[in-house]
C-alpha cells in the first residue's frame, strides 16, 4: 500500500505495479480483516487474497469504552508515524533539525 490519497490507499499489483481494486473484504476480528484484490490491467488479471491489521495505536481512542483496545506504540514508531503524515515539502522543520544538531 502507498500513502494516502484523499479517497483511500493505492494498491499496486505485485505482478505488474497497475492499480488494484479491492473487490470485497471481511472483517475476522475487530483488528484482522482479509480482502480480496484483482489488478485493473486486462492484459494482467492477477487476482490476491491479502490482509490488513491494526498492531498498535498511535492515540488512544477517546472514547469511553472502546470496541477494542489496542497496546501504544513505542515512542520511535509513533515519531515516525508523524513524519510520515506530514505534507512533503522541501521546509526543514525546526523540531527535526534541533534533534539532529
Amino acid at each position: 500500500m502507498t500513502a494516502p490519497t484523499g479517497g483511500g490507499y493505492r494498491v499496486k499489483c505485485p505482478a505488474c505495479s497497475s492499480p488494484m481494486r479491492i473487490k470485497d473484504s471481511k472483517e475476522q476480528t475487530p483488528t484482522f480483516k482479509t480482502m480480496y484484490a484483482q489488478c485493473t490491467n486486462m492484459a494482467c488479471s492477477h487476482s490476491i487474497i491479502g490482509s490488513l491489521s491494526w498492531d498498535f495505536a498511535l492515540v488512544p481512542s477517546g472514547i469511553d469504552s472502546p470496541r477494542v483496545v489496542l497496546p501504544v506504540a513505542p515512542s520511535a514508531q509513533r515519531k515516525q508515524a508523524q513524519r510520515d503524515s506530514r505534507p512533503t515539502t522541501n521546509q526543514l522543520d525546526l523540531l527535526d533539525q534541533e534533534a539532529t544538531a
